[in-house]
């Protein structure tokens, strides 16, 4: 291994929190492979026994590091290379979570991707369906989608973290399936800025709300100049006022 690891982003740290020690990481849409490595580094991943029928180099693996093209997958495999890791860290090239079952990994980050395509991958991966199964999720666009996609299919939101990179926030999910779980459900406006990060990120989650009004302004205003209806907007509009009001209520 390298005497020192490798920097994460902001944005790439979000994960850090929510991956498990013990458990067999699959890192989805990896590129550079950055995660899997600084966790196999700083020793927060230690080599898992694989299930009886898989084949791995020493029987163990730390994580999976995918993506669906080939480039992405080959800057993984010379990282994780240089890093001294190929026998922790298996680099593969597959659509999402496919053929990667009989792994059974256990924690599951998917960064870089739309929510509409986070949801697609899910929804054709029947394992993740497991409660000893954690998602750690970061949606780029559409966020308001995965949200709602992971609560009405039996999924409880076990935390949220923002982060911020070059001006622009970033949202990361943690999640895991809990049909059985009694929740007070996301309103409109939680669904697309979140509702459960933790106290000292209260401002960074307001500065994503007046981003999201923002943006949500201009297009109400682009409809209503097209002589378009803007109930919606209006409507979200007034939720995201709300939860910004309780936001600041609860710092005070």
């Amino acid at each position: 291994m390298t005497a020192s690891p490798i920097k994460l982003t902001p944005r790439l740290m979000t994960a850090v929190r929510y991956v498990r020690p013990g458990h067999l990481l699959c890192d989805v849409g990896t590129d550079h492979a950055y995660l899997p490595i600084w966790l196999c580094q700083t020793g927060v991943l230690t080599p898992v026994p694989l299930p009886d029928g898989v084949q791995s180099p020493g029987g163990a693996l730390c994580a999976i590091a995918s993506d669906v093209r080939d480039g992405p997958v080959e800057r993984a495999r010379l990282h994780v290379a240089a890093a001294g890791l190929t026998d922790r860290i298996l680099t593969v090239r597959t659509d999402g979570l496919s053929g990667l079952e009989n792994y059974r990994p256990s924690d599951i980050t998917v960064f870089g991707m739309g929510g509409e395509l986070i949801v697609s991958i899910l929804e054709r991966a029947a394992f993740v369906r497991s409660p000893d199964v954690r998602l750690i999720l970061q949606p780029m666009t559409h966020p308001e989608i995965l949200r709602k996609w992971l609560l009405d299919n039996g999924f409880s939101i076990l935390g949220e973290l923002l982060s911020a990179e070059e001006h622009r926030i970033y949202q990361t999910v943690c999640a895991a399936y809990a049909p059985d779980a009694c929740a007070a459900p996301y309103d409109d406006a939680e669904l697309l800025t979140g509702r459960a990060y933790p106290p000292e990120q209260a401002d960074l989650h307001r500065a994503l709300i007046c981003k999201t009004r923002h943006t949500l302004t201009t297009r109400r205003d682009a409809r209503a100049g097209s002589g378009h209806t803007t109930a919606g907007e209006d409507a979200l509009l007034t939720a995201l006022a709300a939860q910004e009001a309780r936001i600041a209520r609860q710092i005070r």
